[in-house]
């Protein structure tokens, strides 16, 4: 099982960040001790509440300490972005890497951010297709054009090129099965590109989709993915009481924004607006001892067929002695356990 560490860029907007972004700078660096192999970073635009480090710069950075570590975006907000803009700095962070990014994209969900600028929220799909597929051809093409209802270009040749030939691998996100269907048309595996099911989802509908994602591909016949991902909530702990009680409240504070935006209620379909930490936890994080938490990425594993697993560890507020004892316990106590069991 690789691993892949999710820095969660979230903070109160009355936090210290200069020391925030400096816990990322140590988290990254603890995991690549501890054999991590990849560093990911998510995306939501800061208004309102909470603080979110822009993805693209915010690895820009990390890559100082990630040297040798794939960087990735999962999921960069595709359609609230020029594609031409992402392309750029997407083919920066490749080259600083030395070909290690992966480009991970979603339409997004949240209508206010939409809103904020001034794009149609129920357009988003339209143009969220339209950038990748207008990306895909600036890296591959000498010259590029394109007319779209949301993007054109005429003559248009991208000097600055990937490192890797012919483009990034990319990760295509959905929380709904045609989103998922969507992904695995777009998804040339043959490339490494592959879908990854949101955190925010409960183990049962993941494994669901999972399938979906294989029988699409194999509809277009596409094999899977070399390479698997899957995105998690994990707190370990010595045992599961000390898990809660450290994890609980920030995981609170968390899902209590994305409550306000809209996630329970109008995307994964759970009826109300807000969930208790009960209700919040079942299915959709792992928490626990290493042996808890080795058992259940076991079984996700053999429902799944999943190959890496990108670790959100971190939620809004979370003392970073929280993270880094979940880092260094996936890798050193968790892991093995999972590659024993799986053999």
């Amino acid at each position: 099982m690789d691993l892949t560490l999710f820095i969660n860029p979230e903070h109160r907007q009355d936090d210290d960040l200069h020391k925030r972004f400096g816990e990322h700078i140590e988290q990254v660096q603890i995991a690549k001790r501890a054999g991590y192999d990849g560093v990911a970073v998510g995306n939501h635009l800061s208004f309102g509440s909470t603080a979110w480090f822009p993805p693209l710069e915010t690895l820009t950075r990390l890559a100082a300490e990630a040297d040798g570590m794939s960087l990735a975006t999962c999921m960069l907000v595709l359609p609230l972005y020029h594609p031409l803009h992402v392309v750029e700095q997407a083919s920066l962070l490749d080259a600083i890497s030395n070909g290690k990014l992966i480009l991970g994209v979603a339409p997004g969900w949240q209508e206010d951010e939409f809103r904020v600028m001034d794009l149609e929220h129920g357009r988003r799909l339209g143009r969220y297709i339209e950038a990748v597929e207008l990306m895909k051809r600036l890296w591959s093409e000498e010259t590029v054009d394109f007319k779209g209802n949301h993007f054109e270009a005429e003559g248009l040749s991208l000097a600055l090129k990937s490192t890797r030939k012919p483009r990034p691998p990319m990760w295509y996100g959905g929380s709904v099965t045609p989103a998922v269907a969507r992904a695995a048309r777009l998804a040339d595996t043959a490339l490494g590109d592959s879908w990854v099911a949101s955190s925010h989802l409960v183990e049962d509908v993941i494994v669901e989709q999972a399938g979906v994602f294989r029988d699409t591909l194999a509809e277009h016949g596409k094999p899977m993915p070399d390479e698997f991902p899957l995105l998690r909530n994990i707190v370990v702990a010595p045992d599961s009481e000390t898990a809660l009680r450290d994890a609980g409240p920030f995981l609170e504070a968390s899902y209590k924004v994305f409550g306000q935006w809209g996630l329970f209620s109008k995307v994964v379909g759970s009826g109300k607006e807000q969930l208790d930490l009960e209700e919040l936890i079942a299915g959709r994080v792992i928490l626990g001892s290493p042996e808890e938490c080795a058992e259940e990425l076991v079984r996700l594993a053999r429902a799944t067929d999943f190959t890496r697993l990108i670790a959100r560890v971190q939620w809004l507020g979370m003392d970073q002695r929280i993270v880094l004892r979940s880092v260094e316990m996936l890798a050193n106590e968790v892991r093995p356990l999972v590659e024993r069991e799986l053999g």
